[in-house]
């Protein structure tokens, strides 16, 4: 899909507006989310991968990074609920079951139209019960992220799955979840307080579990941000988007 002598190359290659909102069958639909995802991780990631490098499109893993000093197998996830998954056949008429990303009117990355009235119809028994309070959606993301990463991980155990030297898990992080402000300015200063800290503990847990002894590497997608998780820590990383028009 990808091939570049250098950072500066590959960097011509990745266009941060595309979005996968053509039509076509599922197989189709699935590359196009995997391609958009990839699109993001290479942008973050560009001046730091070893050259030559080229990315092949595959399964098990989803994509084979070959750079100048090793391979890379890259598995990807969009992380949404099951009761979504489940709906996709009534949600063909929002965008084939992919939620349509609404630009950002500051210019910056998309979000999902979680507002849409019929997806809140239709994911209404889910999320019955009492308002959001405190760092409950934070202490929920943490729980949903794992989740998504364990799910990964009997993946990766599998023998169809073609394991390689580094292995990174690569997530999409669209849970219909009240905003959690991990690395963006919040008011009050409690906000980013509960965020940072759900990074740590997410972190932790992988740590604990030994999840980086299956995917080395592991980093969600989220608002406009790739969150890397290794051995060392986390790392929250700004992709740019274009000015808006």
């Amino acid at each position: 899909m990808w091939a570049a002598a250098d950072a500066a190359s590959l960097r011509a290659q990745l266009d941060l507006r595309e979005q996968p909102l053509a039509g076509g069958s599922g197989a189709e639909i699935k590359t196009q989310r995997e391609r958009w995802m990839m699109v993001r991780w290479l942008t973050v990631w560009a001046s730091q991968l070893d050259y030559p490098l080229r990315v092949n499109k595959r399964e098990s893993p989803d994509f084979m990074v070959d750079t100048g000093s090793g391979r890379i197998g890259l598995e990807c996830m969009e992380v949404v609920p099951e009761a979504f998954k489940q709906l996709q056949a009534k949600l063909n008429d929002i965008n084939s079951g992919w939620v349509r990303p609404v630009p950002d009117p500051r210019g910056g990355e998309v979000r999902n139209e979680w507002d849409s009235p019929l997806l809140r119809q239709l994911l209404a028994d889910t999320y019955e019960g009492s308002p959001w309070a405190g760092d409950e959606p934070e202490r929920l993301w943490v729980e949903v992220m794992r989740w998504a990463v364990e799910k990964k991980r009997q993946v990766l155990h599998k023998p169809a799955y073609a394991r390689q030297p580094r292995n990174v898990l690569l997530l999409y992080d669209n849970w219909p979840l009240p905003a959690v402000a991990f690395v963006e300015d919040a008011d009050p200063a409690a906000l980013r307080g509960w965020a940072l800290a759900a990074l740590e503990e997410l972190s932790r847990q992988l740590r604990d579990s030994d999840a980086h002894a299956d995917f080395q590497q592991i980093d969600i997608l989220h608002d406009g941000w790739l969150l890397s998780f290794t051995d060392a820590g986390v790392q929250p990383l700004r992709y740019r988007m274009p000015a808006a028009e």
